[in-house]
């Protein structure tokens, strides 16, 4: 925190240049120089600041004061690494001050060097134990080192009788969040948000918690007042439109992204998130132009090539999904989703050995997927490998029992090996699980349906079903 910046209403301009009169001012009124230092700190005018106080230094460089607010003009400039030459000076005149050394401390912090500035603010704390402003700015360096627990204690001790409120209550939801105190950090924010409710940051960083709470109605309300304060805010934007898609509100997410892009249109996280969205509400044209635009972005990302050809599969463009897919598996070959989509289209192009093959590579990358077993001992079965596809089928139910699609490739793979007696106990399970499956084998293996134990079951099923 910048002690000389905390009120936030900006002085007006002045119509004309007052160095002139100022440095005529210098050797004869220091306190009216230093009152006025303060007024342009306070105003925001960093640059007349520096200009002013730069000057100060020339002619009076014995002082302490003049090089502190060299050193605080320049930081909020960011030239961190100049303020600390001013403030080592101020030190210099004036040891052990802990308003020089607390603004060295933040300099420090915002040149990466957290430790140095927490020996900067230990140090002003020596003097000055009670020091709110050094206190609150060695708690946000170290929130920067990851030391969430002891800058909570401090934020908590500073706003328990309502020192430096609300900007601990801010911190505090800040810190809360990365402590997983969820509850506490939309707390927190709701009570910032009380003091200063047109804090768009505050909105925005509320959303994020509740998101990840789960709240994610409430968070797309909070990222609206953000917005409301904020159009041009693609963070909240982006984070808006995942809050409408875990909502399943599909259309509202994809302007959400779109309207990211409009501000960011490198995003590509957002344009990865477009063309998931528009692929699930079946815009895939949208989709594929989405994934296309990340695919030039980021040529190596293979969830990329993975949603343009899942798009183009969707749209039975089925060679141009190959391309994509063996494309994504050059960059990814351990992913077992690529191997699955990739066979899934051979087996659509007839290419049935290389989609065995394909299968098989992702059930050995994953081989608890029992969609992809499945739609391996279909392809089997289809080639007419029907001990292949008994043991794919039977792999399929040992993981999920209820799967009736499954205990029908069994009867179809047992059908094909001419095993009859097994046939007839699978096909009443078949059956048991979905009845419809009576008269499908009877129209698939009207041969075999009416023999002995099968046609038996295929009765008793009848007589059930009735």
């Amino acid at each position: 925190m910048d002690i000389f910046n905390h009120d936030e209403n900006n002085e007006p301009e002045p119509d004309h240049d007052d160095r002139d009169s100022f440095d005529d001012a210098l050797p004869f009124d220091l306190d009216a120089l230093e009152e006025k230092a303060d007024g342009l700190l306070e105003g925001e005018r960093y640059e007349e600041a520096l200009r002013l106080t730069t000057r100060w230094t020339t002619i009076a460089p014995y002082s302490a004061a003049a090089w502190l607010r060299r050193g605080v003009a320049l930081v909020n400039l960011d030239r961190a690494e100049e303020a600390l030459g001013s403030f080592d000076r101020a030190e210099a005149l004036h040891p052990g001050d802990p308003e020089v050394l607390m603004n060295r401390g933040v300099a420090c912090d915002a040149l990466g060097m957290p430790e140095e500035a927490l020996d900067c603010f230990n140090r002003a704390l020596d003097s000055a134990p009670d020091n709110d402003d050094v206190l609150f700015n060695k708690a946000i360096t170290l929130e920067h080192l990851d030391r969430y627990a002891e800058a909570v204690h401090i934020f908590e001790m500073l706003s328990a009788d309502g020192r430096l409120v609300p900007e601990c209550w801010y911190e505090l939801g800040y810190c809360y969040d990365f402590l997983d105190r969820l509850d506490e950090s939309i707390e927190a924010y709701d009570r910032y948000l009380d003091e200063d409710p047109f804090s768009f940051n505050a909105w925005y960083n509320r959303g994020i918690v509740l998101s990840r709470r789960g709240h994610h109605l409430r968070a797309v309300s909070s990222y609206d007042m953000a917005l409301a304060i904020n159009e041009r805010f693609p963070a909240a934007w982006y984070n808006r439109g995942n809050s409408l898609a875990h909502l399943s509100r599909l259309g509202e997410a994809i302007d959400s992204y779109r309207e990211t892009l409009r501000y960011e249109p490198t995003d590509r996280a957002c344009w990865y998130n477009l063309g998931c969205a528009c692929e699930e509400l079946g815009e895939y044209a949208n989709g594929m132009e989405a994934f296309s635009q990340l695919i030039e972005l980021h040529p190596t990302s293979y969830e990329a090539w993975f949603g343009r050809g899942s798009c183009r599969d969707a749209l039975e463009q089925f060679d141009e999904a190959l391309e994509d897919y063996e494309r994504a598996i050059a960059l990814c070959p351990e992913d077992a989703d690529l191997w699955f989509a990739r066979a899934d289209t051979l087996a659509n192009l007839r290419r049935l050995a290389e989609a065995v093959e394909s299968y098989r590579r992702a059930v050995e990358l994953n081989p608890d997927d029992v969609e992809c077993w499945h739609e391996y001992g279909e392809t089997l079965l289809a080639q007419g490998s029907y001990s292949d596809s008994l043991a794919a089928f039977e792999t399929a139910i040992r993981l999920e029992p209820g799967w009736s699609s499954s205990y029908y490739g069994r009867v179809k793979s047992l059908a094909g090996l001419r095993r009859v007696a097994e046939l007839a106990s699978a096909l009443q399970d078949a059956i048991r699980l979905d009845p419809r499956v009576r008269d499908e084998f009877a129209r698939d293996f009207p041969e075999i349906a009416v023999q002995g134990e099968v046609r038996r079951a295929l009765e008793a099923a009848s007589r059930e079903e009735s």
